[in-house]
């Protein structure tokens, strides 16, 4: 299976990306995906190309259920550690660290795709196109695109 980017995603992503599916998740959009169950509740980490989100299906009657977003530009560190039987994702963000535990060859596979995606360099032809935009709408003087635009393509 590919992620909507075209990434091909390994076996255990795309389990958890249909169990997500069946549980009444949207995820459009998800490169991939990892869950784990935490007190009765269904837990998936999801990641996006600009975000991760951490989404809960609840316990009974749906009590605890939600999602929490954490943009890319907010994580500080990712960290797959093995544990005795299963690996712990850590993931920080703000001078805290969040943990979720899963199993190795997922905890491994999302700590690189979110370093990388961290890190990656942001889309040249995206900014370019809307600086033409801004541009266009009269927003900026010829002085300042051709400046911006510079400094987009010095990068």
């Amino acid at each position: 299976m590919t992620s909507d980017d075209g990434m091909t995603l390994p076996d255990h992503c795309v389990r958890a990306l249909d169990k997500a599916r069946r549980n009444g998740l949207d995820v459009t959009g998800t490169l991939a995906a990892a869950h784990t169950r935490d007190g009765g509740a269904e837990l998936y980490l999801l990641v996006y190309p600009d975000r991760l989100e951490l989404a809960s299906t609840g316990n009974l009657m749906r009590t605890g259920a939600g999602r929490e977003r954490i943009p890319l530009t907010d994580i500080t560190s990712v960290t797959a550690r093995d544990r005795l039987f299963r690996s712990s994702l850590e993931i920080g963000v703000g001078g805290h660290m969040v943990s979720f535990t899963t199993d190795r060859p997922t905890a491994a596979y999302l700590a690189d795709l979110i370093d990388r995606r961290r890190t990656a360099a942001p889309d040249t032809s995206a900014l370019l196109h809307k600086l033409a935009e801004l541009h266009a709408a009269g927003l900026l003087t010829d002085a300042e695109y051709a400046a911006k635009r510079a400094t987009i393509l010095d990068r």
